[in-house]
């Protein structure tokens, strides 16, 4: 199997193929992941996924990445999510949403929520407390994962392959070929830097641009929580569905418009050495800006000053992108532009949570299709032809001398 892209759903597909038994080789362009993948929170909010097929898939895809973030080193806090609510129709959609068991989740006292985080609890209501989300490091997660694919004998990561043509059972790298059964390209929102037969045709695909920030560490302070507002709610299909959820969207967009339009959904998370991350903000286009709005960090600021009680400091700020199927409530798009190959794209911020789990279904269908027809019957690694050695006929025989891994 060939995996294009090394954020987490291309590290995701990658493990899944090596839990099966099939060598892979995965294709990053740059030198290391750089993509949405560690430019997000690290939240896994597995109680804000959608009734039906997403929530059934929690208890297993948390799994997987408690299986895989113990394997790779990669800590995976289970302090779990605390959504603040500061007026009672905050508090009755948490509370209905609680009430399913599926969410692991539970209502919490203001009294208990002090006991829980140390943030001001002045104006607060009550707080829907999620144990089974977790958290793990935006930027030390997909690294973790990626060093653990690196370990293993039956698969390879070519870091710095820019995919710049596929065929069926053939991607194309530069002097790079790779022949492979299955080809799982996972471009994030950079889909467009493929060749133009590989993109999405659903027409109701956007772009999703947030801004977000990192915090100093406030003294002494330790956050075990995910820490979020009633703001997520207008966000996430789960609050959607419960009764008072319209009610709710019209008193925000009627007290605060400014947060509503730019779609502030704020969600703090503290990193091991103490620092927060901080976002976000939610721009939809179909072309990227270059450019930051400082009232967007703003809004931020001052939202996570009343929650929290302290003056933050900033430490940095960055943008990130991600595709977005608004007219849909799941977390992947999933499109097959030619025989043995798939293009996955995760839609909503969910999607991390889930990617393990829809590694497994991609994989169920792709590997259940006949092996596709290729034009090269002899693959070879050009870069060793042009150093007088041995060329690689097909990635599956570059690990043929190799023991196989134990999964």
């Amino acid at each position: 199997m060939c995996v294009v892209g090394a954020g987490l759903v291309g590290l995701a597909h990658a493990h899944e193929a090596r839990r099966r038994g099939l060598s892979v080789v995965l294709l990053e362009r740059d030198a290391r992941a750089l993509g949405a993948s560690v430019r997000q929170t690290g939240h896994l909010f597995f109680s804000a996924l959608a009734a039906g097929a997403a929530l059934d898939a929690a208890p297993l895809a948390r799994e997987r990445w408690l299986e895989l973030a113990q394997r790779a080193g990669v800590a995976a806090d289970r302090g779990g999510t605390l959504i603040l609510a500061r007026h009672r129709d905050e508090l009755g959609v948490l509370e209905a949403t609680a009430a399913d068991p599926a969410r692991h989740a539970r209502m919490r006292s203001p009294k208990r929520v002090g006991r829980l985080a140390p943030i001001a609890v002045e104006g607060v209501l009550g707080a829907f407390h999620a144990k089974h989300d977790l958290r793990v490091g935006p930027r030390s997660a997909p690294a973790g994962l990626a060093r653990l694919l690196m370990k293993d004998s039956n698969a390879r990561i070519e870091w710095g392959a820019h995919v710049h043509d596929i065929e069926p059972g053939v991607a194309h790298a530069g002097a790079l070929r790779v022949k492979a059964e299955a080809i799982v390209l996972c471009p994030g929102a950079d889909h467009r830097m493929l060749p133009a037969e590989l993109w999405p045709r659903d027409n109701g695909l956007t772009l999703r641009q947030t801004q977000m920030l990192r915090l100093a560490a406030p003294t002494g302070r330790r956050y075990r929580q995910t820490l979020t507002t009633g703001l997520s709610l207008l966000e996430h299909p789960a609050f959607h569905a419960q009764e008072g959820a319209r009610e709710l969207r019209e008193r925000l967009e009627l007290e605060t418009p400014e947060l509503v339009e730019c779609g502030l959904s704020l969600v703090v998370t503290q990193l091991s050495g103490g620092d927060l991350i901080v976002g976000s903000t939610s721009t939809y286009t179909d072309t990227l800006s270059p450019y930051s709005h400082e009232l967007l960090d703003n809004l931020m600021l001052d939202h996570t000053r009343e929650i929290l009680g302290v003056e933050p400091v900033v430490r940095q700020r960055w943008s990130s992108t991600q595709v977005s199927l608004p007219s849909s409530p799941d977390e992947f798009l999933v499109t097959s532009p030619m025989p043995g190959v798939r293009v996955v794209q995760g839609t909503r911020s969910t999607a991390a949570a889930l990617c393990h789990t829809q590694a497994e279904l991609v994989l169920d269908e792709l590997l259940a299709e006949p092996p596709a027809k290729m034009q090269y019957i002899d693959v070879r690694d050009m870069r060793d032809e042009a150093a007088n050695l041995e060329g690689v006929h097909g990635h599956a025989s570059a690990f043929g001398s190799r023991q196989p891994a134990r999964y």
